[in-house]
């Protein structure tokens, strides 16, 4: 459609829709914030990427209209970024799946695929899940700083974690992990990699090393828990599913709370906007 190919189309899109539209980078994302604004008059719409959210934000910063757009935190996270408008919401993690990346809705997704739901044997120990997290850091952290600062000196290379599973066969490959990182380190200067590393630890001081990791490679890593606990093969989307479904319910960080709060608020202005206007065209 042209509301999709130009600017004022892109910002007129809205008329076409009796809901709040709310945009969101990819179709994995819309269970997501679906389960959020469950008992509000929206419509999520996956764009394609960052880039064309950002242009959406852009045009609603210059022209002030009745919808919402939802922008991954990415590595922007490490300097504290500001919104350019209150219907613009921009996480405080990586990703929407850095989110799911929690142990109560893990678990009780592996209670629920290997027992039945009033079994109280857990299959996933909270010490395994513990441990987890914390080698995750151990082996990715020295990756990741050279990840930011490849992105932050806009080397143009490609992010270093685009595939989990070639780190993986039944534990962590070190040999994979090193072989990454050898590459990683070139092409990238020493005064980069030192103010990522700043950057990093600094964040690390307030924040979890996975609330970090780019948000399918966490993704890759919660998919690989799941399946070894519950000794099977699980979809990426039946984990997706389930867990956006729960994680709500069972998780009360201050980035969820406030992921909620500032959702919920631009969607109720939104619509305010549009009950506004309506009444002054009677």
């Amino acid at each position: 459609m042209l509301f999709s190919r130009t600017p004022s189309g892109l910002a007129a899109e809205h008329l076409f829709y009796s809901e709040i539209l709310v945009y969101v980078e990819g179709y994995t994302d819309i269970p997501f914030y679906d389960l959020v604004l469950q008992n509000y008059n929206h419509r999520i719409k996956a764009k394609n990427g960052k880039p064309e959210c950002e242009k959406l934000a852009t045009l609603l910063e210059q022209g002030d209209y009745p919808y919402v757009v939802v922008i991954d935190g990415d590595y922007e996270i490490l300097v504290r970024t500001r919104s350019q408008h209150r219907r613009v919401v921009l996480l405080h993690r990586h990703s929407y799946e850095n989110y799911l990346f929690e142990e109560e809705p893990i678990k009780q997704f592996c209670q629920h695929r290997v027992h039945s739901e009033d079994s109280l044997e857990e299959p996933l120990a909270s010490d395994k899940f513990t441990e987890l997290v914390e080698e995750t850091e151990l082996k990715f952290k020295e990756l990741l700083v050279l990840d930011v600062a490849h992105q932050r000196s806009k080397t143009g290379r490609e992010t270093f974690f685009r595939n989990p599973d070639r780190f993986f066969q039944r534990d962590f490959r070190d040999d994979e992990i090193q072989k990454q990182h050898a590459a990683a380190a070139q092409d990238v200067q020493t005064q980069s990699i030192d103010e990522a590393k700043t950057l990093v630890e600094k964040y690390l001081t307030k924040h979890r090393f996975v609330d970090l990791l780019p948000g399918h490679f966490a993704f890759g890593i919660m998919r690989r828990l799941v399946s070894n606990t519950v000794g099977k093969s699980i979809s990426n989307d039946d984990v997706r599913q389930y867990l956006s479904s729960v994680v709500w319910q069972l998780v009360k960080t201050r980035d969820h709370n406030s992921l909620k709060r500032r959702l919920r608020r631009a969607v109720r202005e939104a619509q305010q906007m549009l009950e506004s206007s309506s009444s002054h065209t009677r």
